[in-house]
């Protein structure tokens, strides 16, 4: 039995072009997601070495600041202050107070009042009156008429007992010191106008917000030798300008 061999596939050129294509597409696929990856993660490194430059400052700048020493405040003006008391207030009284006092009461009298006088009596005294007598034993009345003067000096010697009740009414000037302190129940409102010429301490415990002026809009600044890390995808590519003479343009911040 004979044996027949077939012939090789022939490559034609569609075949080779199609694989051509296809492996110029997987080869520009690696590249752009090599670059891709690069350009995502990988940085350059710049240094920059010592050197002086021109920084633009703008003329105002908003800050937000926070302050840890104390202020220094001085205060020269008068203020208007309104306190509401609500208070028992206990006074002493050491002075003491002069008043006028009315009396109207009844004062009871119990005395005994000594009288030591001589009466003198002189005058002449009308007697029409009967005398019963013995004349000879026999018992007659004997009728009197006339006058008859009077004239002697009578001592006196008597107690007088003073048993009354005495009504008294009178306003009379009096100084009273009072032993215990008074107590009064103080609900008002004190209008007052207090100077305060002072300078105060006060401690900043918020952020301040402030506007920085600069007299100065070009200051030269030194910098020092330093390493700066750039990555790939801050980096911008545009044409190199043209070289200005003059000045090193500063750089603003």
């Amino acid at each position: 039995m004979s044996s027949h061999s077939s012939p090789p596939h022939a490559v034609t050129w569609g075949a080779l072009i199609l694989t051509v294509l296809l492996l110029s597409i997987g080869m520009l696929a690696l590249t752009v997601g090599i670059g891709w990856w690069g350009w995502q993660n990988l940085a350059t490194k710049v240094v920059l070495r010592e050197q002086t430059a021109d920084i633009v400052m703008p003329k105002e700048l908003a800050v937000r600041a926070k302050v840890s020493n104390e202020v220094q405040v001085r205060l020269d003006q008068v203020m208007d202050v309104k306190v509401p008391i609500h208070e028992t207030l206990t006074i002493p009284m050491d002075t003491a107070i002069p008043l006028k006092v009315s009396i109207d009461t009844v004062v009871p009298i119990h005395l005994d009042v000594p009288v030591e006088h001589v009466l003198h009596v002189d005058q002449t005294l009308d007697l029409d009156t009967k005398v019963k007598t013995r004349i000879l034993g026999i018992p007659v009345t004997v009728p009197i008429q006339g006058k008859v003067p009077l004239k002697a000096d009578v001592p006196i010697s008597l107690i007088i007992p003073v048993r009354k009740d005495l009504p008294v009414t009178l306003t009379t000037p009096a100084t009273v010191r009072l032993s215990e302190p008074l107590r009064a129940q103080v609900d008002a409102i004190i209008t007052a106008k207090v100077p305060i010429r002072e300078t105060l301490s006060m401690p900043v415990t918020a952020p301040v917000d402030a506007t920085l002026t600069f007299p100065q809009q070009h200051v030269t600044a030194g910098l020092h030798m330093m390493d700066v890390t750039l990555p790939f995808r801050a980096i911008t590519f545009g044409l190199n300008p043209p070289a200005v003479e003059g000045p090193r343009p500063g750089a603003s911040r």
